[in-house]
């Protein structure tokens, strides 16, 4: 065993122990400054799930599943009836249809003695199904899933799941600006519908209730926006007629 692994087998086994604070589904803090954070691992709401269709290594168990930490996501994405739709972070598919076997909300982190790792439960909403996420750390840079499918419970439906991923190791993973898979591109994309939508509904409240404004009097600047088309009309001839002066020189 490498010294890199082992130091953090030591570190996981000593935050076993220390004061802790669950800070959401997918991360979880030690007094000591260091934490779990799985949000490198995650994809984006509109990426998600992360992990998709993975069957079971448990040969009486035919199902699929899938998985994502941190965000919830609707699939099948076309929203087909009896799809995991709210609330998801493992989704179950079968001959059956799709079934909401573990909530984000329901996320809980607890460390193991028997095994000496990290695991995640979840529960569906009406707390007869759990998911057990066991947390492996490694070193190597590309996350995994294994899925063993359901097993045996006293008193609900069990389920476990493995993720190898760096980021299950105690400070794997420090807090990401972007979510997995998503670029600088969609990020400020997102930033700019964000501020659209909150420019319409302040400007649509302001004029509705303290100007007292009605119809198309309700959009805010409505003249800037309907001279809008000519202005960039009249930017794209300026432009335009510049570059064909710096051609024919």
């Amino acid at each position: 065993m490498s010294k890199f692994r082992v130091s953090l087998v030591v570190l996981g086994v000593a935050a076993g122990v220390l004061a802790h604070t669950q800070m959401s589904s997918c991360r979880y803090q030690f007094d000591n400054g260091s934490e779990i954070n799985l949000m490198k691992v995650a994809a984006s709401p509109l990426d998600a799930p992360r992990f998709k269709d993975y069957p079971a290594r448990n040969k009486t168990d035919k199902s699929l599943y899938s998985y994502n930490p941190c965000y919830s996501y609707v699939y099948p994405p076309d929203g087909q009836r009896m799809s995991c739709s709210k609330n998801v972070a493992v989704c179950q598919s079968s001959a059956q249809g799709y079934i909401n076997i573990g909530t984000q909300q329901s996320a809980t982190f607890k460390f193991s003695n028997a095994t000496q790792k990290w695991i995640v439960s979840y529960y569906n909403a009406n707390g007869d199904t759990q998911t057990n996420l066991i947390l492996q750390c490694t070193n190597d840079t590309k996350d995994s899933l294994d899925v063993w499918g359901e097993t045996r419970g006293m008193h609900r439906s069990v389920y476990k799941i493995t993720l190898i991923s760096r980021c299950a190791c105690v400070d794997g993973c420090g807090t990401p600006i972007l979510p997995h898979g998503m670029s600088v591109g969609s990020f400020l994309l997102l930033l700019l519908l964000l501020f659209v939508a909150t420019y319409l509904f302040v400007g649509l409240m302001y004029r509705r209730y303290v100007i007292g404004a009605r119809g198309l009097e309700l959009m805010p600047h409505l003249s800037f926006w309907m001279d809008f088309p000519f202005l960039v009309q009249i930017i794209a001839s300026t432009f335009g007629s510049a570059a064909l002066v710096q051609i024919k020189k």
